[in-house]
């Protein structure tokens, strides 16, 4: 995980920001998960959502990707469009796009939920 250049107030700013961008771009079921206090953390926060189709995910993959390079940030990207999850990391924050059933068959809201 790279070293933010941001402070805590700006940070939490650019995951409302995500946020808004995720439901704007009309990404369903979306879940937030504040990982800050585990101490096993790759990340401080965690946003689940689902696509409606392979492009839409891909859509919003790039639309992520655009959002962070904006801010000056070259966000990790992992999966694709056609496996069904796609990650999208950057500045502690992880955002995972999943077509409904590759989500429900992983279930990441039930791990993160036991942590």
């Amino acid at each position: 995980m790279e070293t933010n250049k941001f402070s805590t107030n700006e940070l939490r700013k650019i995951w409302a920001e995500i946020k808004t961008l995720l439901t704007d771009k009309k990404v369903e079921d979306i879940k937030e998960f504040d990982l800050s206090n585990n101490s096993n953390k790759m990340s401080d926060v965690c946003l689940i959502g689902s696509g409606t189709s392979s492009r839409h995910a891909q859509s919003v993959a790039d639309y992520l990707y655009s959002f962070f390079k904006n801010k000056q940030v070259i966000p990790n990207i992992a999966g694709n469009a056609k496996s069904g999850w796609i990650l999208v990391e950057a500045m502690g924050i992880e955002i995972h796009i999943f077509k409904p059933d590759i989500r429900k068959y992983y279930d990441l809201e039930g791990l993160l939920s036991a942590c």
